[in-house]
């Protein structure tokens, strides 16, 4: 007989908010037509209401009364290695995009019950192996990747050389540590191994338009797995060094490179789960970049960009965090055609990375980012672009490699590398 475990139910914090979405939902599948993985999958584990509704037995069961004295009468169910074995099956082959919360009648925000389950998970040691490690990582180290400060400054050198090569000016480099610098521009460990384009981008674009800024040698991780894989205690810990990096150099505005849920934590979460409120800005690189050319400080020529460009509006940066016209703004100054993909905006298909699934190794979890990428795939191929600009590492990896599984033939790249090369 399967022991039950009710007291992991203990690690979710049952809000007013959960309580009310549990019993709210009346499961129409309204949110089943508004799911990718469903619309690319369609079995009914992958509708976002049956995954609430294995949930709410769960929940009917320790904290509803009549789920204690009569479980059998409204379908209450204890909390079983079984159960959570079907969890964790669940509640990790989901984004957490948010589309299913828009087209819901009621409100309904599966993906606040997606990560409570989670949380669960995460204390019962069931969570993925693979997002496990990151999240160890990160916390050992600092940073996601585990680069030291050491391989900091050698891969600033690299981009230093870069930035010399691509300006002609031999002085030019990255500023780092300056205290009191106006901007912190905090990158990711992976743009500064990976996607170095970004980085040099962003220095072409404050050097044109006189931006006093720094980065830290402290801290050069914006990203924040414990957001994904359910651990509170994770998230709170990296969103405080970010946030205390800020603080600690002086800054007056925190500025967040192209990296959606870095963006969200910091934007909308951090002060919350830290309880404090910090004296400066959070703002996106591309926020920051629509601000310089509305001003007149970045003049950019769409004639350098003449390759038709689409773009995807990450998830956690569009539909969770709101910045939807500053992208439209820069890629249409920069660019000499640029071509909406249909949906866009808060209503964009996610390329199925989202929620951690970009950086997942186990098969039946790269499956589902894979097929449920069929739908971003089918929008991409159908704007006829050769450029697929987007302002998210995980959204760059996992499209890349959609390109290549479903032959797209588009090259990914950041908004900001198309704003460089298009400055006057």
């Amino acid at each position: 007989m399967s022991r039950t475990q009710p007291d992991l139910l203990g690690k979710i914090k049952v809000t007013r908010q959960l309580a009310s979405w549990l019993d709210t939902c009346v499961r129409c599948g309204a949110c089943a037509e508004a799911c990718h993985i469903f619309r690319a999958m369609p079995e009914a584990r992958h509708i976002p209401s049956y995954k609430a509704e294995r949930f709410r037995r769960v929940y009917r069961r320790y904290h509803t009364w009549i789920g204690r004295k009569l479980p059998w009468l409204v379908g209450a169910r204890d909390l079983t290695e079984e159960f959570l074995e079907e969890f964790r099956d669940l509640v990790y082959q989901c984004s957490m995009c948010r589309r299913c919360a828009m087209y819901c009648p009621f409100g309904v925000d599966n993906a606040v019950l997606i990560r409570a389950l989670r949380t669960m998970l995460v204390a019962a040691g069931k969570a993925p192996a693979s997002l496990q490690e990151v999240t160890a990582t990160n916390l050992r180290t600092g940073n996601n990747l585990g680069l030291t400060r050491e391989k900091f400054f050698e891969r600033v050198e690299f981009i230093n050389e870069l930035l010399r090569e691509e300006t002609g000016n031999p002085g030019a480099s990255l500023p780092v540590d300056r205290r009191g610098a106006q901007v912190l521009f905090m990158p990711t460990p992976l743009q500064l191994m990976k996607y170095v384009g970004v980085i040099v981008a962003t220095a072409k674009v404050f050097r044109a338009a006189g931006v006093d800024w720094t980065l830290s040698s402290n801290h050069f991780d914006a990203s924040n797995f414990g957001l994904f894989i359910g651990d509170d205690g994770a998230a709170r810990t990296m969103a405080g060094r970010v946030m205390g990096e800020a603080e600690r150099l002086g800054a007056k505005t925190l500025v967040i490179t192209e990296c959606g849920h870095a963006y969200r934590v910091a934007k909308l979460f951090a002060s919350g789960w830290l309880q404090r409120k910090f004296p400066f800005q959070v703002k996106s690189i591309l926020e920051v970049a629509a601000d310089l050319v509305r001003s007149g400080r970045l003049r950019l020529r769409p004639e350098a960009n003449r390759e038709p460009v689409t773009y995807h509006d990450p998830c956690q940066l569009a539909r969770n965090g709101g910045v939807l016209e500053e992208p439209r703004l820069l890629l249409g100054a920069a660019c000499a055609d640029f071509r909406e993909m249909t949906p866009n905006r808060s209503a964009n298909w996610c390329c199925g990375g989202g929620g951690g699934l970009a950086a997942v190794v186990e098969p039946e979890l790269v499956n589902v980012r894979v097929k449920s990428g069929r739908l971003k795939a089918d929008q991409v191929r159908a704007t006829g672009a050769t450029l697929l600009a987007t302002a998210c590492d995980n959204c760059k990896l996992t499209l890349q490699g959609l390109s290549e599984h479903y032959g797209l033939g588009v090259q990914v790249v950041g908004v900001m590398e198309l704003v460089a090369r298009a400055m006057a």
